[in-house]
């Protein structure tokens, strides 16, 4: 489609194009992942991991290779910096990367459950509630009442995580600097999360874990520590390393299909690109619109299933669903699509003529500073030396 051709924060040259092209695929799978779930709550009216043994681990997948393609990235601009990173402008740059569509999605969300007209208006909790889930999704989206608990499907649990990441990243830039550090520091949190998880702690050690791999990778990369295979041998041995996680595991979060995903996006930055599927220019746009396509399919979900009609024919039998669910999936690629030209382009827009102008006003307060300095200075030397004389027996008596 010719609308697809303005696709795009023409930025790509700074990054893998294969990664670019697995953004919108991963997305994709979390939504099939919970298009499922969505099936299991018309039926039964609970929200709850799918039992089926390939789409529970599909959406994880997906959302465990986006953890490891963020701490990647991220950490690889911190290992490619020439000089000291300048973190409040690459905070801003996300705040406007995430904020704008975030907050239309949870705005959007939030006027439905106030038009259910289930919500307490005399609770402080509600508004306090409704101010956190505005903070670009700092601290995820708590819905104001239960009616419309799915309307997002669920999917803004992984944001504080990654903003979490972003405000480590002063910290991780420490390391960064010496060579063993570097390297020394992602293979400690891996190990500490693998053992972690095996000792039954937390998910969010299975978390940590997928973001060291991701630095670990950043940091194989940079010291060229790369395996020397042809493309398609590559993708050949990722997508074994894939189908291995289905074939064997239940969930995605456990060390041993952390380790999969952890290997097998190494072999994506190494070289693989799946036989040319991620390289395509296709799947790089739909990786420029994948965050849409992420946050957005609850909504799209709600409007479609919302039609009672369409609704009862997609609970007849699994075909019809499925035809439902296509149909769900197009408008959600193109939902993402209006949301990237109208909302996601114009923000990262205004946050990059905003970054400018606050390093530019630091660039003159750092130039103002050292005039005034280098003033200073002149004035003293300036000075009679009689008269330093006379102001230093001054002060001493």
């Amino acid at each position: 489609m010719p609308l697809f051709q303005r696709v795009g924060f023409e930025t790509n040259s700074a990054r893998v194009r294969a990664i670019d092209g697995m953004r919108g695929y991963l997305a994709l799978a979390v939504a099939l992942h919970h298009a499922v779930i969505y099936h299991e709550m018309l039926a039964t009216g609970a929200w709850k991991h799918p039992p089926s043994d390939f789409y529970g681990p599909l959406g994880q997948v997906g959302v465990s290779l986006f953890f490891i393609i963020s701490a990647y990235l991220f950490w690889g601009k911190l290992l490619s910096a020439k000089s000291s990173v300048d973190f409040p402008t690459l905070l801003l740059k996300r705040a406007f990367r995430i904020g704008p569509l975030y907050v239309v999605a949870v705005g959007t969300a939030m006027a439905l459950e106030v038009a259910d007209g289930g919500i307490d208006y005399s609770a402080f909790a509600t508004y306090e509630r409704a101010f956190f889930n505005l903070l670009f999704g700092v601290f995820g989206y708590v819905p104001l009442s239960s009616s419309r608990i799915c309307v997002l499907a669920c999917v803004t649990w992984t944001l504080p995580y990654e903003w979490l990441l972003y405000f480590s990243l002063p910290i991780a830039a420490i390391f960064s600097r010496h060579p063993v550090a570097r390297i020394g520091l992602p293979a400690v949190l891996l190990a500490f999360s693998i053992l972690m998880s095996v000792s039954g702690g937390s998910t969010a050690y299975g978390y940590l874990g997928l973001f060291a791999g991701g630095m670990l990778c950043a940091t194989l990369e940079a010291n060229g520590l790369l395996v020397k295979w042809h493309r398609h041998a590559l993708s050949a041995a990722a997508l074994a390393m894939l189908v291995c996680i289905f074939a064997i595991y239940k969930t995605a979060y456990a060390p041993g299909p952390m380790l999969l995903c952890i290997a097998s996006f190494f072999l994506v930055v190494t070289g693989a690109d799946f036989f040319g599927l991620l390289t395509a220019s296709r799947s790089v746009r739909l990786g420029e619109i994948s965050f849409g396509i992420y946050l957005l399919q609850g909504l799209a979900f709600v409007s479609i299933f919302s039609i009672a009609p369409l609704r009862t024919f997609a609970m007849d039998n699994a075909a019809q669903y499925w035809l439902v669910i296509l149909i769900a999936m197009v408008l959600l690629v193109l939902m993402a699509l209006v949301a990237h030209l109208v909302v996601e382009k114009p923000g990262v827009s205004l946050g990059n003529r905003l970054a400018a102008v606050l390093r530019l006003s630091t660039q003159r307060e750092v130039r103002e500073t050292t005039s005034a300095d280098a003033a200073q200075a002149w004035r003293i030397r300036d000075v009679p030396q009689d008269s330093l004389h006379a102001a230093h027996t001054a002060q001493e008596r």
